[in-house]
């Protein structure tokens, strides 16, 4: 009874999804309704997609299962700061490239610099970057799909596949706004009324910290150290990688395209700030809560043999079965969102920045040429995903480095670099695109771990640097590039309204107090609770 129940919710699930994003492609008019939804997305459209595109299956699946395996707080650690990466990059990086009036990021880097070949290197780690993040969804719903219904991996491929193509190749960024807010409603009610039951399952919050921090059979798994046995030998090093990845993904977040492209489609500024505040909560409560429940589920269960399948098993055999279909809808939601939106940028780029020839020909045709364009990227990931392994931690994390390394730097000092040229900007792309993707790839594939010092993302951010300064020496930007710099720096006048500036102030008030309130909670029902344990 409950295998049939999960295997319905699920199956309406993906229709509810098509038909919405079908319905929302019937209003896409042209071309600007299908690249940045018309540039009228309200707060509660852009929040949605915010949090529904980066909470991936990565976070419901991959993260958990670094968890259970033993690296509760080194995952903690790159939560928080990756959650801070929302505020910094809207006003830092995000409200000016709504002010560019591109209709990607890649086209934002070819107008800040007036580079052809510039937005097209964007555009290719833009897809490369992407890409890897696309497969690792594509995988997590199809993993999902496989614990709930029993088939065979590769049939749950081509559903998953199918499930997010159709929408997204007929509706773009509209109907990617809306189904990504859906879903995102869906797995925050799925994530805040399924942990009680797995606390409870677990003896209570008090005693699951206690037994968690005197583990004998997973030693550490909830302290600072994390298991020694899991990634580093010590805890120090293990520390250092969760400060680094931290820094690296609060940096996806400030500069990725999937996060900044919404900012595109938003209706004003205050708009971009405001959904960058909400955004950065939300994140930061729906990942705390899904680490404790991963942890809480190893104090319940330790012999799961997938450990990326935490949740799912909690969600089937500790949860009732309506929050349990709940649950698994909502992982499904959050990968199936994630993978609609990786779709949507990267084939969206791909017409708008790569085959640029077709943008001076009628909407109509150009609107053609952007659906072929996604449909055959959908059908390149769709290869992917049905000859390779589920990977999904490490195949996120790869996508993740890649972005930060080639982009970090480049895109902050577009903004705020007046010295920035042309060559400079395009040699620290490039450099920080080399510099982490050949020695992650040389690493993978001689199965080596490399020490923390040497890590892609750090050797990508330093040639980065290298690569600006370097440019910026051979060739100074021109009297037109320093001209293009200060008018993103001038607020429109449509911006300047002081009551609306009042409202954004106050909003930042409340970021505080959530702040407050997070640390806390993890004094209160954490660091103590632990400390008692190991007296």
């Amino acid at each position: 009874m409950s295998f049939s129940i999960y295997l319905i919710g699920t199956i309406v699930a993906v229709i509810v999804f098509i038909l919405i994003g079908i319905i929302a492609g019937r209003k896409v008019k042209n071309t600007n309704d299908y690249y940045v939804a018309g540039r009228r997305a309200p707060v509660i459209l852009i929040v949605g997609s915010l949090i529904a595109s980066f909470l991936s299956t990565g976070a419901f699946l991959g993260d958990t299962g670094e968890v259970y395996s033993g690296f509760f707080m080194g995952i903690v650690i790159v939560g928080i700061m990756q959650s801070l990466g929302y505020v910094y990059g809207a006003t830092l990086f995000g409200k000016y490239i709504r002010r560019s009036q591109a209709n990607t990021v890649p086209e934002y880097f070819g107008m800040r610099f007036a580079s052809n070949r510039m937005r097209k290197l964007a555009s290719i780690t833009l897809m490369f970057g992407v890409t890897a993040y696309l497969l690792s969804a594509i995988q997590g719903v199809s993993t999902l799909m496989t614990s709930i219904t029993g088939l065979e991996y590769k049939w749950c491929v081509l559903i998953a596949w199918a499930s997010f193509t159709i929408f997204t190749v007929y509706s773009g960024s509209k109907g990617v706004l809306i189904t990504d807010t859906v879903m995102f409603l869906v797995f925050l009610v799925a994530a805040l009324i399924g942990i009680p039951f797995v606390v409870k399952a677990a003896g209570g919050w008090n005693t699951a910290i206690t037994e968690l921090a005197q583990s004998v059979t997973r030693p550490g798994i909830i302290s600072w150290t994390n298991n020694l046995d899991y990634l580093y030998p010590t805890g120090a090093e293990n520390l250092v990688w969760a400060i680094v990845y931290g820094f690296v993904w609060a940096v996806v977040v400030m500069v990725s395209p999937w996060q900044t492209s919404r900012y595109l489609m938003a209706k004003n500024e205050h708009t971009v700030v405001r959904s960058s505040i909400w955004a950065s909560i939300g994140v930061a409560t729906v990942t705390m809560s899904l680490y404790f429940t991963a942890a809480f589920v190893y104090k319940i269960n330790p012999d799961l043999s997938d450990a990326s399948s935490s949740i799912i098993w909690a969600a089937m055999n500790v949860m009732p079965v309506l929050v349990g279909v709940v649950m698994l809808t909502g992982i499904l939601s959050a990968g199936i969102s994630s993978a609609s939106t990786f779709l949507s940028l990267i084939g969206s780029s791909l017409t708008n920045d790569v085959f640029t020839k077709y943008r001076d020909t009628t909407e109509k045709k150009s609107l053609t040429v952007s659906r072929i364009g996604m449909a055959i990227v959908s059908l390149i990931a769709l290869a992917l995903a049905f000859f390779n392994p589920p990977q999904i931690f490490w195949i996120m994390y790869f996508g993740g480095t890649v972005i930060a390394s080639s982009w970090g730097i480049v895109a902050l000092a577009s903004i705020w670099s007046k010295k920035m040229s042309e060559l400079g900007a395009f040699l620290g792309m490039l450099f920080g695109f080399l510099g982490c993707v050949i020695p992650k790839s040389v690493s993978a594939l001689m199965e080596v771990t490399l020490p923390m010092y040497l890590d892609p993302f750090i050797i990508g951010m330093v040639l980065s640097l290298i690569g600006l300064l370097v440019g910026n020496r051979i060739k100074k930007p021109t009297e037109s590039d320093i001209e293009r710099y200060e008018r993103l720096h001038i607020r429109p006048e449509s911006e300047c309204n002081a009551i609306e500036d009042r409202k954004t102030h106050k909003l930042m008030y409340v970021y505080i107090l959530y702040g407050v309130a997070i640390g806390l909670f993890f004094i209160f029902a954490y660091a103590l609770p632990y400390i008692k344990a190991l007296k």
